[in-house]
């Protein structure tokens, strides 16, 4: 499963100390839970002006990222998203999406004409 985590640091909040070293602790200790484990840090980014922080996950449940991320000053969301990939059903669902959007169009931009 896929989860989107946001973070804002707090006042006065250091990147390093707030958010870098905490994360590697998120992501390495994770590794040493097998029977829950792991969680994998798959990318991020962030703004540096307003400390806000974006990063994206695998895990397997919502209860072992919940329980991961607490650690984190100024955890906003921990939030389950939608992976697309050939192996998910999200792929078929865009690639109909994709179909309707490409089909036959009114004037008035009605798509269900045709």
């Amino acid at each position: 499963m896929r989860f989107l985590v946001r973070q804002r640091l707090p006042e006065g909040g250091e990147v390093m100390q707030d958010h870098v070293l905490p994360m590697a602790g998120v992501v390495a200790g994770s590794m040493e839970d097998p029977p829950r484990g792991p969680v994998v840090w798959l990318g991020g980014c962030g703004n540096i002006e307003t400390s806000e922080y974006y990063m994206l996950f695998d895990a397997p449940d919502q209860e072992t990222i919940d329980e991961c991320v607490q650690v984190l000053p100024g955890l906003i969301a921990c939030e389950r998203v939608m992976s697309v990939d050939r192996k998910t059903i999200g792929y078929r669902l865009l690639q109909s999406m994709a179909a309707t959007y490409d089909g036959p169009r009114d004037p008035a931009g009605d798509t269900t004409a045709g």
